[in-house]
């Protein structure tokens, strides 16, 4: 069986160019979804009292259910097109998070950079004192080691 690498530089970017294909497609989707609902609520509550009035006058109980249902359906695909196009956004996000945590890293780096030149010789001293009273700590133990 052929070993696969996982870390692969072409792998990666066939799979973001995937990655990001998506999103924008679900995101678009959801948009249009969010988009199509509106007009749909706006139909239904422009039609609302037109038509409760024209179905008691001819008593065609489908008139009220028309804008009822117009408003039920634009609010239903107004909120799951929300829920597509925030899909889409965080499939978005996850496709560009390489180029973020690369911008972060430039913005951070200059100041991690000065504070580890800054403490470098606190460190350094405070390692070689260290060192001394370690090996203080073995001379002593060989030389108890001796009398014995």
């Amino acid at each position: 069986m052929e070993k696969q690498e996982y870390l692969s530089e072409e792998k990666y970017q066939q799979t973001n160019r995937k990655v990001n294909g998506t999103g924008k497609i679900v995101l678009i989707v959801g948009i249009l979804m969010i988009v199509v609902g509106i007009i749909l609520l706006i139909i239904g509550f422009v039609g609302f009292g037109s038509s409760a009035k024209d179905a008691l006058e001819t008593i065609d109980p489908s008139g009220v259910f028309g804008s009822f249902g117009f408003f039920i359906g634009g609010g239903f695909l107004t909120s799951f097109g929300f829920f597509v196009a925030m899909i889409g956004g965080i499939i978005l996000f996850m496709a560009h998070r390489r180029e973020i945590v690369s911008y972060t890293t430039q913005q951070v780096m200059p100041v991690a950079q000065e504070g580890i030149e800054k403490m470098t010789p606190t460190v350094g001293k405070a390692t070689g004192t260290i060192s001394k009273e370690v090996a203080k700590g073995i001379q002593e133990g060989i030389q108890e080691a001796n009398e014995k």
